[in-house]
C-alpha cells in the first residue's frame, strides 16, 4: 500500500490535502468537520479588524454551469465571500480550541494571516503564533487594497515587499512560513528567487482570480455589482505552470493551489513539484466528503500504478517540461492528419476549422490533402466522432491524452 505521509518544511502531514483558507474552515464547527474528513491538514480563514472586511454581502455565490459540479467536468466559482467573520482575537481563540482535537488525529493546523501594515502583521504574527503549527501569509488577496491598505495581492508581487513582511514575521515567530501569492501578480519568478534565499519559508501558488460578469438583459453585474473572485478547476493549468516555475527555479517546498477539483488534479499538481495541495472550491460545492473522496482517490490510484510514497511522483513531470525554444518545429517533425473512413459521419465539421485548406468533402467522407495539411491538430480535437489522428509516418502520435482532465470519462460529441 501507498504511503501518504509527505513531509513539508518542518511539518510532517499523514497525506498532501489541505483544506485552504475560505469557507469550510470558517469556525471552529466547520475546522473540525476538516479534521474529520481525514485531511492532512487545513488552512484556518484570514482574520482583519476591519470590520468592513468581515460583514459579508448577500447573495455572494454563483456557480457557472453547476450541472458540469455533478458530471466531474469544468466549471467556475464566483464569490464575493471576504475574510474570517470573527475579529482576529476570538478567531484565535477557537483556533486554540481546535488545535488538541487536530493534533490528536494527525491533522496540521495552518493560521492564515494578512496586514494593512507593519504594526498589523506584528500584532497578527504575536496572536496566531500560539494557536497554530504553521503560518500562511496571506499575501494573494484579490482584493487586496480594494479593502484597506497594501494587503493581498497588491505586496504579493513584489519580492521586496513579500521579503519585508516575511520578516517582520519571522521576528515573533520560529514557525514554518508559507507565502501565498498571487494570481494577478504578473510575473512571480522574482518573488520565488527572493523566497529561495529564506530559511524554513514555503510558496504557495496560487491565489484565484477577480472577474466581472455581466447580465445583459438587465445590463448590470450579478450579485452585487462588484468585482467577484473568480476560480475553479479552469485555472488548474495555470496554477501548475506557476509551481512548475518555482519547482525549475528553487528548492523551496511548494503549496499548489487554484483549480484543484479532485485527485486528478492533486496528483498533477504534485507531479510538477507541490508537496502539499489546498483545496477549497470541490468540497465548498460538494460537501466535506469530497475532500475524503480525493484522498482515496490519490491512494487509489498511486497503489494502481504501483507507487510507494508520495515522493515517488512529487517533480516526476519537470524532467520533460520543455522551454518553448526546445519544441521541435515542423521543419524537422511535421506529423499528418488522416481520416479513418470507418468512423467518419460526413459532418464536416473538420472542413470548418481547418485553416490550411487541406480537407474537403468527397461525397459523404472527410479527405485530407496531405500536401497541405500543417499537422496542427485542431481537426482532431474537433472532430465529432474522433475519426482523425496524426501520424508521422506510420507512428501514431497523440492528440489525446487520458490522463489529462477535459477527456477522460465525456461522451462522445454530439453534433448540435
Amino acid at each position: 500500500m501507498a504511503n501518504l505521509r509527505i513531509k513539508y518544511g518542518d511539518l510532517e502531514l499523514k497525506n498532501p490535502l489541505v483544506a485552504a483558507s475560505a469557507t469550510p474552515t470558517k469556525d471552529v464547527v466547520h475546522m473540525k468537520k476538516c479534521v474529520d474528513a481525514g485531511l492532512g491538514g487545513f488552512v484556518a480563514k484570514t482574520p482583519s479588524w476591519d470590520q468592513l472586511e468581515h460583514l459579508y454581502p448577500s447573495p455572494r455565490f454563483y456557480v457557472f454551469y453547476p450541472d458540469n459540479v455533478v458530471a466531474g467536468k469544468l466549471y467556475s466559482f464566483y464569490t464575493n465571500e471576504l475574510l474570517c467573520e470573527y475579529s482576529p482575537e476570538e478567531y484565535a481563540r477557537q483556533l486554540g480550541e481546535v488545535l488538541p482535537y487536530a493534533q490528536e488525529h494527525d491533522c496540521r493546523v495552518i493560521a492564515s494571516i494578512m496586514g494593512g501594515d507593519d504594526k498589523e502583521w506584528v500584532k497578527m504574527a504575536e496572536i496566531y503564533d500560539p494557536v497554530c503549527e504553521a503560518i500562511e501569509l496571506n499575501l494573494a488577496c484579490p482584493y487586496g487594497g480594494d479593502l484597506a491598505g497594501n494587503k493581498g495581492c497588491q505586496v504579493g508581487s513584489s519580492p521586496d515587499l513579500v521579503i519585508h513582511i516575511l520578516g517582520l514575521v519571522r521576528n515573533i515567530t520560529k514557525k514554518h512560513l508559507i507565502a501565498k501569492l498571487p494570481a494577478e501578480g504578473g510575473d512571480l519568478k522574482p518573488v520565488f528567487a527572493a523566497l529561495a534565499t529564506l530559511q524554513n519559508v514555503s510558496v504557495h501558488t496560487i491565489h484565484r482570480y477577480t472577474g466581472l460578469e455581466i447580465d445583459i438583459e438587465t445590463g448590470k453585474p450579478i450579485l452585487n455589482g462588484a468585482f467577484s473572485g473568480y476560480g475553479g478547476p479552469w485555472e488548474g493549468p495555470i496554477s501548475r505552470k506557476w509551481v512548475a516555475t518555482a519547482a525549475q527555479m528553487t528548492k523551496l517546498d511548494i503549496t499548489g493551489g487554484g483549480g484543484i477539483d479532485g485527485w486528478r488534479d492533486a496528483i498533477a499538481h504534485m507531479m510538477v513539484g507541490a508537496r502539499m495541495i489546498q483545496m477549497c472550491g470541490g468540497p465548498s460545492l460538494r460537501g466535506y466528503g469530497f475532500f475524503t473522496k480525493t484522498i482515496e482517490g490519490m491512494d487509489d490510484w498511486l497503489n494502481s500504478r504501483g507507487y510507494k510514497n508520495i515522493d515517488e511522483i512529487v517533480g516526476a513531470a519537470l524532467p520533460h517540461v520543455r522551454n518553448i525554444r526546445e519544441v521541435p518545429r515542423k521543419d524537422v517533425f511535421k506529423p499528418l492528419a488522416r481520416v479513418d473512413n470507418q468512423k467518419c459521419i460526413g459532418c464536416s465539421s473538420c472542413v470548418d476549422v481547418c485553416f490550411f485548406d487541406a480537407i474537403v468533402m468527397e461525397g459523404e467522407k472527410a479527405v485530407i490533402n496531405q500536401k497541405l495539411c500543417d499537422g496542427c491538430a485542431l481537426c482532431t480535437q474537433m472532430c465529432i466522432p474522433q475519426a482523425i489522428d496524426l501520424y508521422d509516418k506510420d507512428q501514431l502520435i497523440p492528440t489525446c491524452w487520458v490522463g489529462a482532465r477535459g477527456r477522460k470519462g465525456e461522451k462522445v460529441r454530439k453534433i448540435s
